[in-house]
């Protein structure tokens, strides 16, 4: 027993010790900013607002995404700005619910706080663009990659993600075989579709995630879904398999793309053309980042070694790229089919489009249609009227970035808000449902999109941020435009996709509120990925008749 007392005043000691000056720096910087008069909700000493978190949380479906929490607090400050205290989970944050305020924090050029690094880099593998500053190495491996998504480029990929979506289309037919299917989680489907996308674009090969187990797709998909953001249990954080599980998933992750970078490495030395999927006809991410990587360091005299560092830097990157392009493109297309479900005026709007431009009667023959003429895919602006607006009310993320000395904010009164020593966070979904800058937030209206500026509906500019604006806006922003209306055109006409929620909860019942906002697709937490429609959506698919 003397040992053990040793051993705790030994190890217990200066832990508390520790806990209590990082506890008091927590609490002496919100209560500065509290005397300056700056506003946030009421704070706890020990507790600061982990409280009012908890009061609000408890209000909500117990998996929702916690920026359905944090739109409930901003309610309270129509000016658009709060602090809040998260420690020790976080630091305290400044959370900006205004365009001019979100505007503002990207153009600082902030970096993305360790707390956001840490589970990002977990699935990424390393460094990447979505966790660099923005330094040479930065700009020149996205350059490198921007060319990848010009209008060009674009037009010359959508036969192969048209492909895909085939595939996708094959499998809805052979669950409503019978007329109607039965109540499935359709994100089974579309992680898998988007997936298979997305390794087209990577390796410029197809991965056939939909038909086949994929190694890489598999592990990826675990690796997110044991990657938390946001838990606050300590035993959830740091005392379970997820270090483990980490591992294991991120040796298969790098294992496969070893290879492929191996083989379009040897390519390269031999001068090679990649023939794969009808001779490339727009350059796959690998074959971008290897070729200006290559470019970058010619003459290098130890090939094996260079390689290996190759392979590392490059990885990281393919990684973050496999991770943001299907994951929140998955959520997009599933919050379509829920919102169009839910107003049939504006999906026979969609369809009438559809048939205007494709032709009627050929819901079955989108394919071939758009392989002889991609560009067709430009003539649907209600199509893009409707994915905006469903990323407007759905945005998949939101930015967040770290404070610093003389990055002070200043909100539309003039009234100063300092960072230093804090994170910021720009909260979309606040913003895009802010009455301020939307009429009528709350309705689904695709016709915002179309109206003009001297329109009461016409956006206000700056308030739609679903993709971040700046130099670290989402580059895949195009990829994922072109993706959703393909699968728009290529399932609506023939496909009626209806929510089953009831059915669902009398199969899974189980306690507590089950909607926000009056939508029980809510977004909900699914590990480190974006918000998920809750459930997985759940759907029953029959042949459309018209």
């Amino acid at each position: 027993m003397a040992g053990l007392s040793t051993i705790f005043l030994t190890l217990g000691v200066p832990a508390l010790l520790v806990f209590f000056v990082k506890l008091s720096a927590a609490r002496q910087l919100i209560w500065k900013l509290q005397r300056a008069g700056l506003p946030m909700p009421n704070v706890k000493l020990l507790t600061g607002h982990l409280l009012t978190i908890k009061t609000i949380s408890e209000s909500f479906p117990s998996n929702t995404v916690m920026h359905n929490v944090f739109w409930e607090i901003s309610k309270q400050f129509p000016h658009g700005f709060f602090y809040i205290d998260l420690w020790p989970f976080a630091r305290t944050t400044l959370v900006i619910t205004t365009p001019s305020g979100a505007a503002q924090v990207e153009a600082f050029d902030l970096a993305v706080p360790d707390s956001i690094v840490h589970p990002i880099e977990t699935i990424t593998g390393g460094p990447s663009l979505l966790t660099m500053r923005i330094g040479p190495q930065w700009k020149r491996q996205r350059r490198a990659l921007s060319s990848g998504f010009s209008a060009s480029s674009m037009m010359a990929l959508a036969p192969a993600v048209a492909e895909e979506v085939a595939a996708f289309r094959l499998l809805l037919l052979d669950r409503c075989s019978a007329g109607t299917s039965d109540v499935f989680q359709l994100e089974e489907l579309t992680l898998r579709l988007t997936f298979d996308v997305i390794g087209v674009v990577t390796f410029g090969t197809k991965l056939h995630c939909q038909t086949t187990n994929n190694e890489l797709a598999r592990a990826m998909r675990r690796q997110i879904e044991w990657t938390t953001f946001t838990a606050m249990n300590p035993l959830q954080r740091y005392l379970s398999l997820r270090p483990l599980v980490h591992w294991i998933n991120g040796r298969r992750i790098d294992k496969y793309i070893a290879v492929e970078i191996e083989k379009r490495f040897q390519e390269c030395l031999n001068t090679q053309i990649d023939k794969d999927l009808d001779t490339q006809r727009y350059p796959s991410t690998i074959s971008l980042l290897l070729d200006d990587m290559m470019q970058q360091d010619e003459g290098v005299k130890n090939l094996d070694t260079y390689k290996e560092s190759l392979k590392k830097t490059m990885t990281a990157q393919l990684r973050a790229y496999l991770f943001g392009g299907h994951d929140t493109t998955s959520s997009t297309l599933l919050y379509c089919y829920y919102l169009l479900s839910a107003h049939p005026d504006v999906l026979e709007k969609v369809m009438a489009e559809h048939d205007s431009v494709f032709g009627d009667g050929t819901a079955s023959r989108e394919h071939d249609l758009i392989c002889e003429n991609p560009n067709r895919l430009n003539q649907l602006p209600y199509t893009l009227a409707v994915i905006k607006e469903v990323l407007r009310i759905f945005p998949p993320a939101a930015s967040m970035r770290e404070g610093r000395p003389g990055a002070d904010v200043i909100d539309e009164q003039g009234r100063v808000y300092p960072t230093e020593g804090c994170n910021v966070w720009s909260l979309t979904l606040a913003i895009h449902h802010n009455p301020k800058y939307w009429a009528d937030p709350e309705d689904f209206n695709p016709d915002r999109w179309l109206v003009g500026p001297e329109d009461p509906l016409h956006p206000v500019k700056g308030a739609w941020i679903p993709f971040q604006h700046g130099p670290k806006n989402c580059l895949g922003q195009p990829l994922a435009i072109l993706e959703l209306k393909i699968c728009l055109v290529m399932t609506l006409r023939e496909f009626c996709i209806t929510p089953a929620y009831e059915e669902w909860d009398v199969r899974h019942p189980r306690r507590g509120n089950k909607t926000i906002n009056g939508n029980r697709a809510y977004q909900a937490e699914k590990g480190g990925g974006g918000a998920h429609p809750a459930d997985g959506l759940p759907v029953r698919v029959t042949l459309r008749k018209r």
